[in-house]
């Protein structure tokens, strides 16, 4: 799953075990009673179950904008006392399982990871929680402080500085024009009561909702979800306009210094060639093993680089993010790599870089939590099918060519935005 933010952890005991590639082809789809969808990757060898649901919902609102209203109505949620005098945090926790709450700027993700035996009771509390939101002003305020922690953290995490403005450079105006979480911590009290009811109620209605379940669950243990109110049609997908030209590097303070550089790729619809972008991502940047990680990092060990295509609705962004140096030879050798993949790699050479691509795939895609995840993310951005893991995905991967890649290189990768995240207590990198 692409992401784009630090998740907010609300209990902290992970149970993840692993799902067996089988299961994992095997997705069961369907129909919610009020209208959204679900999806069930059913695996009886897993000792645990992961249990999301995800809505499509701007972050800032559907009015006038209020940044971090996603987060902080998320968050309240799954904080407000359920008819068993318990929240959703407080449940999930009692059972020794995580409940992880994810906001996007055109999608909301809740996911947990629990004891196989405790899915029916977590997956009542789960949509009760968000079908029926009963946030109060002791919910609104615990959700407040969450987020304005996490709004001070971004403050010293070179990666989300990055994102942020990134975004705001390639998106002129709609949901990714401003980052989830507001940098600015303050913005945070300002949203109301009033604002984070409203939101709840339209954005996690029972209709707008994609539930996915991967691990030691079946179809039966929907019989337990909250039916929420009167039946309807999910939102369609939330675009964000891109702006008109490419614009001018541009220099932000931060406690790090770093780089951050994205190019607007293809929509998820596109599968052949978001699938090449996800393997030209992987072929470079991939954990130790991408080629300019292994290049920088013998250079500089300290560097912390990081290389993925964020798969949206439309449009997908390839970003690449470098902490730890803001030095204009580190920004050059990634625009020179980036660019050296205009040329098709030798045949031998891109076999066994799509083989180890699909293998890095196969490895981030085990676990039950991983895969309800991906399920959830596909099914919200509009391609519920080509979730990676599945056969679908493999299939498009297995079509990809030295020269169809170098093809998508030249269509998408050649006018990059470029942020330079300057230490805030010194005068700046070298260039």
């Amino acid at each position: 799953m692409k992401r784009v933010l630090p998740a907010l952890m609300l209990a902290a005991v992970a149970l993840c075990g692993p799902l067996s590639g089988a299961a994992a082809q095997e997705v069961q789809r369907g129909a919610l009673p009020q209208g959204g969808a679900y999806a069930i990757a059913s695996d009886p060898a897993s000792p645990t179950a992961a249990i999301d649901v995800w809505f499509r919902a701007p972050d800032d609102g559907y009015g006038k904008p209020v940044p971090g209203l996603a987060r902080v109505a998320a968050t309240a949620a799954a904080a407000a006392k359920l008819e068993s005098g318990r929240s959703l945090a407080e449940v999930v926790a009692q059972l020794g399982g995580r409940l992880n709450i994810e906001v996007f700027p055109d999608i909301v993700g809740i996911s947990v990871v629990i004891p196989a035996s405790d899915a029916r009771v977590v997956l009542a509390s789960l949509t009760a929680a968000y079908f029926t939101p009963q946030i109060d002003d002791s919910a609104l305020h615990s959700a407040q402080s969450d987020a304005a922690v996490l709004a001070v953290q971004q403050q010293y995490e070179t990666e989300a500085l990055a994102h942020a403005a990134l975004f705001a450079q390639i998106f002129a105006s709609g949901p990714a024009h401003e980052p989830p979480i507001p940098l600015a911590a303050d913005d945070i009290s300002h949203v109301t009561l009033d604002q984070a009811t409203a939101f709840a109620g339209r954005a996690f209605r029972a209709s707008n909702a994609f539930v996915t379940l991967a691990g030691d669950v079946t179809p039966e243990i929907l019989s337990v979800a909250t039916p929420g109110a009167a039946s309807g049609t999910p939102d369609p997908p939330l675009d964000s306009a891109t702006a008109s030209s490419s614009s001018q590097p541009t220099t932000q303070s931060g406690a790090v210094p770093g780089i951050g550089i994205a190019w607007i790729g293809p929509p998820i619809s596109d599968e052949r060639a978001a699938t090449a972008m996800d393997f030209i991502s992987d072929y470079l940047f991939y954990g130790g093993s991408g080629t300019v990680v292994r290049a920088l990092r013998q250079k500089d060990g300290s560097l912390d680089l990081d290389g993925q295509f964020i798969t949206l609705h439309d449009p997908g962004v390839m970003i690449v993010t470098v902490a730890g140096s803001d030095d204009g030879k580190v920004q050059g050798q990634i625009l020179d790599a980036v660019s050296a993949m205009q040329q098709p790699l030798p045949p031998a050479a891109f076999d066994a870089a799509r083989e180890a691509f699909l293998y890095h795939l196969s490895a981030t895609t085990q676990t039950a939590e991983e895969e309800a995840a991906n399920l959830g993310w596909y099914a919200a951005e509009g391609a519920s099918g080509y979730a990676p893991g599945g056969a679908q995905y493999e299939s498009v991967a297995r079509s990809l060519t030295p020269d169809y890649v170098a093809s998508v290189v030249r269509r998408y990768l050649t006018q990059p935005a470029i942020v330079r995240i300057t230490q805030a207590s010194a005068t700046g990198g070298s260039s």
